[in-house]
């Protein structure tokens, strides 16, 4: 006996009543509209019959599980971003019915087409495992098991102190603060555009990065240059960083990045940080006479300079974990590499004297620079 849409005396919403595969039910459809009450019959009979067959597990919605997974314990800001944006996603889709397709799906919905595949993992298939695996011990769902994918090996672009300082007096305004504070601290780009003033104090040196990438918040040391550069941003207010319009960066809940992107790219130009190559259109006289150019380093090698920079300081790995925020000394070993001795008092053009976490910059006053971001700030007060 399948279901059927019945009327209830003193109740004007539609009911459901019936037997599906041996399992009887009476109950209201909430609506009065006899046509999405008799969606939601449809609806109920086939969670019913794959109940029966496969078992309660089958009809355990998504957004259930979520919610679960959410209450269960504290979690950080951004899984809770990360789990809104699948629950806005998958909705009540069935958890059964949630597989590699559909995960695969959801990045190119949530989402930008040239997104990472660190970003497509740590946005999209790690939350939407939590959620599943969550679901599973409770017996609501299958083990999950998504392939990701492939991440590329660790990137090893750094700059020279002189490179990072042509960048810094090639970039515009508006970014010069912004590139000073990355190459000084190793924040992440996604920690500094969320960083607010409440979080600096330039008397004592330091900035409080909060909700960094291993979900705690992270002091930084600001070096003489940082200080100065801070210091003569205009407003106390609100966000630190700004775009040349005054406004703030767009808030992209750390799913994705490029609001620097192309201001990033015009400053490697203007420093000759960038390579050439052929488009292989628009050719006349069969060659080709369209050439592209595309920067030679990203801003988040910003942050592989900087943990270089602080390595040839101290020769400290622990120092640099914890000023960098790493959970292990793999990360940090990826992350700092080798530096002639020669380039080490360079680093003065770009941090000043010293950093209050690696010490003094050795023979720093043989490296004189009137070009440098310190001296520049200084000068234009």
């Amino acid at each position: 006996m399948s279901l059927k849409l019945v009327p209830r005396k003193g109740s004007a919403a539609w009911y459901v009543r019936g037997t599906v595969r041996g399992q009887s039910i009476y109950e209201t459809t909430g609506t009065e509209d006899k046509g999405l009450a008799e969606a939601y019959r449809a609806k109920r009979e086939a969670e019913l019959y794959d109940q029966s067959v496969f078992g309660a597990r089958a009809v355990v919605p998504f957004n259930r599980a979520a919610l679960s997974y959410l209450e269960f314990e504290e979690r950080s800001p951004r899984t809770i971003d990360f789990v809104d944006r699948l629950i806005e996603h998958f909705g009540s889709a069935k958890l059964a019915k949630i597989g590699q397709a559909e995960a695969d799906e959801a990045v190119r919905r949530l989402l930008c087409a040239d997104a990472a595949p660190s970003t497509k993992v740590r946005a999209v298939y790690t939350p939407l495992t939590a959620v599943l695996m969550h679901a599973h011990q409770r017996g609501w769902c299958d083990r999950p098991n998504f392939q990701r994918p492939t991440q590329p090996k660790g990137k090893t672009r750094w700059l020279t102190p002189r490179e990072a300082l042509r960048l810094i007096n090639a970039a515009a305004p508006h970014l010069r603060p912004l590139l000073t504070f990355f190459l000084c601290t190793g924040a992440r780009v996604s920690e500094a555009l969320d960083l607010m003033w409440d979080d600096v104090d330039l008397a004592a040196a330091k900035a409080v990065l909060r909700d960094t990438k291993n979900g705690e918040d992270r002091p930084a040391l600001l070096p003489p240059t940082a200080v100065v550069s801070l210091a003569n941003l205009p407003g106390r207010e609100d966000e630190v960083f700004r775009r040349d319009d005054g406004e703030p960066y767009t808030d992209k809940k750390r799913l994705e990045g490029g609001q620097i992107k192309k201001a990033f790219g015009t400053a490697c130009r203007r420093a000759g940080l960038i390579k050439w190559s052929a488009t292989g259109k628009g050719k006349v006289d069969g060659a080709c006479t369209l050439v592209k150019w595309t920067p030679t380093l990203t801003p988040h090698d910003l942050r592989h300079t900087w943990a270089t920079w602080a390595y040839a300081l101290s020769k400290d790995f622990m120092r640099l974990k914890y000023e960098g925020g790493w959970k292990s000394l793999s990360m940090v070993e990826r992350y700092a590499h080798l530096m002639t001795s020669d380039l080490i008092p360079d680093i003065a053009l770009v941090w000043g004297d010293s950093h209050p976490a690696f010490g003094v910059v050795p023979g720093r006053e043989m490296r004189q620079n009137p070009c440098s971001p310190i001296d520049e700030v200084k000068n234009a007060i």
